[in-house]
């Protein structure tokens, strides 16, 4: 592929800095060269509209059309240069068919007046009108509208007019009506009368009465001139209310299209002397559709590469993104459109030809401007001065200090490239303006045969971490804007903290970072502490990160020779040069915390593109403070027996996650420092009797082991509990036995047979107690009711006894003999002392019984059971005054625990004094669930003379069942009900009686108190009637 210095000549006025801006102004009309002016000239659509319809009417081809032409356009927008062009193809008529050729036949119209007026000139003594007389050699015709200025009527302009051909050319008026408005004529201004002489003007020349004049008029769109423009359109205004009768219009003309392929017409018209023919042109096409096609096929960008070919044939020798990027900011206040983009161009060429580039490329970019450049800069203040800080920050600065230039280094642009397109696509200051560009476009705009692209997303990546300026907008456009963004936050809010802010964000990460949590290599952490506020400890190892600095070592040594337990602590630390880079990415964090923090405090969502972004961020400068402490922290010291002994840390974090504990206990093990061979059965053992031990003593304090382990650096680190499970397990094994905080090791003489009693159940209803004997070094056991056990004793057949034996005595024995028998042990029961209240005629009286036997001693009136004590031999009545009985029980040297027992209170109800000699009947329900205790009650009741009143008298086996009821005012003897129970068991022989009854019925009241006193129960109020 041919380059740009292959193909293309420049101009020469190109590199005369002079020459960069040749503005020409209306009024240099007759002083214009016509050969040169022409010759840099490009008939845009709006010119060959302008030319065709203004000679059609100056040579009376379309004397009915309007004459009148509006050229309206922002500054700079090409309106001068169309009128100059025409003025002179007027004025010269040699030049026409040389201009107009392909789309217009001009005739034999002769040289025409040619009137100019530009609106700069703003001292007019006789008006506007006035101006145009003149510069027609008729300023007498107007003489009457001179003093005082007076507007002259459409007649008056028409005779004028009238005659020959006349053009008359308008530029600029807006600067003139401004100016106008503060010149005072009569009770009215300038402006006024201005706006309508002009009426009046267009009014005339599309009256059919001036079949061959012609005006055109410029206008100052989006310009400071509103009030200018405004009184322009008044004037055509009043022309467009007469032509609603007739039918007719001004002509309006654009006369560049800015997004129209005409832009790179006049570009290369004006800055290039040659350019090369299509055959050369299609093979650059081609090879730029070709790198953008493999930028496609890698997923890097979008940009069809049929498309990009067929726009590089239009645009050669620029790049068809120039356009687009461009027009962007067309809508700026003062910029000047085709104007500016010319001069931007002229820079440009000058610069890639001045400087060899163009001898590389194919296409002139639209990033290739130079940002270093003075009169480049001037451009861009005008087109937008707001993003200066973000070009000297981010994108180009004098030295080669500013971002993009410190990522590309010598070799290469890259950087300067991407960032120089997204500040293009930044520049528009409009309403609601389009800004940025994505990834994918870029990588569009910058795909060449010349680059790499697959290298420009690292480059991207920097660029995106790094700048200050750039920003990403919600649909992922990247775009520069006048406000520092969050990485620049982050650095502001970082330079901003102290030293020791950012020694406190790194303690507290450094303690995260090596929390303790397995406990197996060290069990506290002290972060960049001072070392004389250090305590070690004699139960725990100590990770001290230290700070790094050129005499780290000395303080540490100097600090570790005074510490009585040497083998409680290792040190952290590393290269002192490297410290204070993990000093400023503490400090980064912490301005990130504070910046997320501070979003959380307004409300930002989570979901917020700033709040994902700031989170982004903190994973990142997380990253790079991992890698920092990574390359600063890479020197443990442990206790060795010489001394400190440095190994190598190689930190290793995943997902952003650090686990120093397992770094550092991974670097003791490698150094064997570490050990995880602390069972029983291994040399674990051997090593605490070796080296723990006291030489030749058999028992040593377990306390005097832990400080010896503590303080004896050549000791090995193991599990902080690995010693006290050693010493539980052994002693378990009775390889080693412990008393008293002393440990005694092995071999011991066999231990003496003995017995080990097991209490599994007591019943509490009759003192049964049930024993789990366990033989101890023996396989036989004898038991003794009296006395001691002996071989002579009973030999015990099941080791699962039940008793109520206040005491026994077992013995073991050996029948091997590897065990010498052991002292016999004795056992000892438990005695309960139960009691009930009952009612005895008028008298309440006290039941006491010792489980599971001994005798009882009480007291009634409060004395102690041990001095006045009462044998216990049957239930015995309670005092009125009594309020506790206490009582204890003994036997066989067993002794109960000494109860106190309520005594129950107040006088016997009068309600329930019964009359002896009356009949009674007990209101009160019996149940009894089994044959047993139903024959029971019946033969009590029998006894005591009662008849059964609601009785249900049922006998029942799995699912069969009969059943006798009675009512319950009717009352039966018990004879009946005895007789009924032998009836109901022949049906059901091995079934369960049951009784349930609702009152008794007695002859006399005497029997029904033997009855409750039989019972040993009490009558309760209600319960009987007589």
């Amino acid at each position: 592929m041919k380059t740009l210095a292959d193909l293309c000549k420049p101009r020469a006025s190109v590199f005369d800095k002079a020459r960069l801006d040749t503005v020409y102004n209306l009024d240099d009309l007759s002083s214009i060269h016509p050969d040169e002016f022409l010759s840099e000239n490009y008939v845009t659509e709006g010119m060959r509209i302008l030319l065709t319809e203004a000679f059609n009417r100056l040579e009376g081809k379309t004397a009915s059309a309007s004459g009148t032409f509006l050229l309206s356009q922002s500054m700079g927008g090409g309106k001068t240069h169309n009128l100059i062009a025409l003025g002179l193809l007027a004025k010269y008529p040699k030049y026409r068919k040389q201009v107009m050729a392909d789309f217009f036949k001009p005739g034999d119209l002769g040289a025409v007046t040619v009137v100019a007026f530009s609106g700069r000139k703003t001292s007019t003594p006789f008006g506007i009108w006035g101006e145009i007389a003149e510069q027609l050699n008729r300023k007498a015709v107007f003489n009457e509208f001179y003093s005082p200025l007076k507007p002259p009527d459409p007649n008056k302009w028409m005779e004028l007019l009238q005659g020959e051909p006349a053009l008359i050319l308008l530029d600029e008026l807006p600067p003139y009506f401004e100016a106008a408005r503060a010149v005072a004529v009569g009770d009215t201004y300038l402006d006024r009368l201005t706006e309508i002489a002009l009426a009046n003007l267009l009014v005339a020349v599309n009256s059919n009465k001036l079949p061959r004049a012609c005006v055109v008029i410029t206008d100052l769109s989006g310009t400071a001139y509103a009030g200018g423009s405004a009184s322009i359109t008044q004037a055509l205004q009043s022309l467009n209310d007469l032509e609603q009768e007739v039918n007719r219009n001004v002509i309006r003309i654009d006369p560049v299209k800015i997004n129209t392929n005409e832009i790179y017409h006049i570009l290369r018209t004006r800055i290039f002397e040659k350019t090369p023919p299509i055959a050369d042109i299609e093979e650059v096409a081609d090879a730029y559709g070709v790198a953008v096609d493999n930028a496609k096929k890698m997923g890097l960008s979008e940009v069809s590469p049929d498309q990009l070919k067929t726009d590089i044939r239009n645009a050669y020798p620029f790049h068809p993104a120039i356009r687009d990027l461009y027009a962007r900011f067309k809508e700026n206040r003062g910029f000047q459109q085709t104007r500016a983009l010319i001069r931007i161009m002229r820079l440009i060429v000058s610069h890639l030809w001045s400087s060899g580039a163009a001898a590389k490329h194919g296409l002139i970019g639209p990033h290739e401007f130079d940002l270093q450049d003075a009169s480049m800069l001037g451009e861009i203040r005008q087109i937008n001065a707001g993003l200066e800080v973000a070009v000297a920050r981010d994108i180009a600065a004098e030295g080669g200090s500013a971002l993009a230039q410190q990522i590309d280094g010598i070799a290469s642009t890259d950087a300067q490239d991407i960032a120089k397109l997204i500040f293009l696509s930044s520049l528009s200051t409009a309403t609601n303006p389009v800004l940025g560009l994505s990834r994918s476009e870029i990588l569009g705009d910058l795909a060449a045969p010349e680059r790499d692209v697959v290298k420009l997303r690292g480059v991207f990546d920097r660029l995106q971490s790094d700048a200050w300026y750039l920003h990403v907008s919600r649909d992922g456009k990247l775009f520069f804007k006048n406000v520092e963004n969050l990485k620049a936050k982050v650095a502001t809010y970082a330079r901003n903290k102290l030293r020791e802010q950012r020694e406190k964000e790194l303690r507290d990460r450094l303690g995260d970072m090596f929390k303790v949590t397995t406990r197996a290599a060290y069990q506290k952490i002290q972060a960049l502490p001072a070392l004389d506020q250090v305590q070690l400890q004699p139960d725990a190892v100590t990770l001290i990160v230290f700070r790094p600095a050129e005499d780290s070592f000395r303080a540490i040594e100097e600090f570790y020779k005074n510490q009585p337990y040497k083998n409680r602590v290792c040190f952290l630390t590393g290269a002192a040069k490297a410290y204070d880079t993990v000093l400023e990415r503490a400090a980064e964090l912490s301005a990130v915390r504070t910046i997320i923090g501070e979003m959380d405090q307004e409300g930002v969502r989570e979901s917020d593109p700033q709040y994902i972004e700031a989170t982004e961020i903190q994973t990142k400068l997380e990253g790079r403070f991992y890698q920092a402490c990574r390359e600063t922290f890479t020197i443990l010291y442990y206790p060795a027996k010489n001394g400190l002994v440095s190994v190598d840390l190689d930190p290793k974090y995943v997902a952003n996650e650090y686990k120093g504990e397992d770094q550092v206990l991974a670097a003791l093990k490698e150094c064997y420092k570490y050990t995880t061979e602390i069972a029983a059965d291994g040399n674990f053992r051997n090593r605490v009797e070796s080296k723990l031990w006291l030489e030749s003593a058999k028992e040593v304090a377990w306390s005097a082991i832990r400080q010896r382990a503590a303080s004896d650096p050549s000791w090995v680190w193991h599990h902080p509990d690995a010693l006290d499970n050693l010493k539980d397990e052994l002693v378990k094994r009775d390889i080693w036995r412990e008393m008293m905080g002393y440990i005694t090791r092995g071999p011991f003489e066999k231990p003496a047979t003995s017995v080990q009693i097991q209490v599994l159940s007591r019943d509490n209803e009759t003192g049964q107690a049930t024993l789990r004997i366990r033989p101890q070094n023996g396989d036989t056991v004898y038991i003794e009711t009296r006395g001691a056990a002996t071989v002579s004793s009973k030999k015990l057949e099941e080791y699962d006894l039940k008793t109520k034996a206040l005491k026994l005595s077992f013995l073991c024995v050996d029948s091997k003999g590897a065990h010498a028998t052991g002292e016999p042990l004795s056992w000892a029961n438990s005695i309960f002392i139960k009691h009930r209240f009952y009612q005895e005629g008028t008298k309440r009286k006290c039941e006491l019984k010792a489980l599971p036997d001994g005798k009882i001693r009480f007291t009634t009136d409060g004395s102690g059971v041990e001095t006045s004590g009462i044998p216990y031999a049957k239930p015995f009545d309670i005092p009125v005054d009594c309020r506790v009985i206490l009582a204890v029980a003994e036997g066989e040297g067993v002794r109960s625990q000494a109860v106190n027992i309520p005594a129950p209170q107040g006088k016997v109800d009068p309600v329930a004094t019964i009359d002896r000699a009356r009949a009674a009947v007990w209101k009160r329900g019996f149940k009894k669930d089994s044959t047993g205790e139903t024959y029971q009650f019946l033969e009590a009741a029998k006894k005591h003379g009662a008849e059964l009143g609601g009785a249900r008298l049922t006998i029942a086996k799995d699912a069969r069942w009969i059943e006798l009821n009675t009512p319950d005012d009717a009352f039966h003897a018990i004879g009946r009900f005895e007789h009924g129970a032998d009836l109901l068991k022949e049906f059901i022989p091995e079934g369960v009686l049951s009784i349930d009854i609702s009152s008794l019925k007695f002859d006399s009241g005497q029997q029904l108190l033997d009855m409750v006193a039989d019972l040993k129960t009490e009558l309760k109020e209600g319960e009987v009637r007589q």
